[in-house]
């Protein structure tokens, strides 16, 4: 039992690993979403510099990757903590891959992959308050919260065990501090290359919108984009 515990912790990291948003702005742009956009390998950078579709086909491939990893830890016959080892494991993979030099995205769809086998009506619920909340707010910064919080509380309701909300605040923990690490790389590419989603993001105070693409022109005629200083 340890084997298949080990080996389907193993498994959630290679397969976490593998970021379809890196690779489909690789073969649909040919270029690097960690020096674009706003600087992270994820569904919504590759929504923003590739395409609306793209962005949707990396979210939905990133989600059913944490599907399967919980899935393919049931299959190899593994303990419990290994079942829910693979999850977090997963998104480690995502988040840190070896192969991007421990550059990867938030892992955000991963997660909700992986609450989706574990907890599926609330999870359910959860997804579809982030899309009411994108609709109204339209800012996906402030509607991940709405959905973590309706991901973390909410299990219990349905029938879930109350443990199930300790496991979605760790993997929502996860994120979080995989934001905050990135934060300082994603302000520098921003000031830089500017993002068609400035005027309607908190975590960079001070640019507004259209700041970002008169840095990117400065920064191609040789000048130092203002937002840089000081970062």
């Amino acid at each position: 039992m340890f084997w298949r515990d080990v080996a389907a912790i193993a498994i959630g990291y290679l397969l976490g690993s593998a970021n379809f948003a890196h690779m489909i702005a690789r073969l649909r742009k040919g270029i690097d979403l960690r020096s674009v956009g706003d600087g992270n390998v994820g569904a919504r950078n590759v929504w923003h510099v590739v395409a609306p579709f793209w962005g949707t086909v990396a979210s939905v491939l990133d989600g059913l990757k944490g599907m399967a990893v919980v899935l393919l830890a049931r299959a190899l016959g593994a303990s419990l903590a290994g079942q829910l080892g693979a999850g977090p494991a997963a998104m480690l993979g995502h988040c840190f891959p070896v192969w991007l030099r421990f550059r990867g995205g938030k892992g955000v769809a991963t997660l909700a992959g992986v609450l989706l086998v574990w907890t599926p009506w609330s999870s359910l619920v959860a997804l579809g308050l982030v899309g009411v909340s994108q609709i109204l707010m339209r800012n996906m910064d402030r509607a991940i919260p709405v959905g973590a919080i309706a991901s973390i509380f909410l299990p219990p309701v349905f029938g879930y065990p109350w443990t199930m909300m300790l496991y979605a605040l760790g993997l929502f923990a996860l994120v979080g501090l995989k934001k905050l690490l990135d934060l300082p790389h994603e302000r520098r590419v921003w000031a830089s290359a500017g993002w068609q989603d400035v005027r309607s993001n908190d975590w960079y105070p001070g640019l507004q919108a259209g700041q970002g693409q008169d840095e990117a022109a400065a920064h191609q005629n040789g000048a130092a984009p203002p937002g840089t200083r000081g970062i």
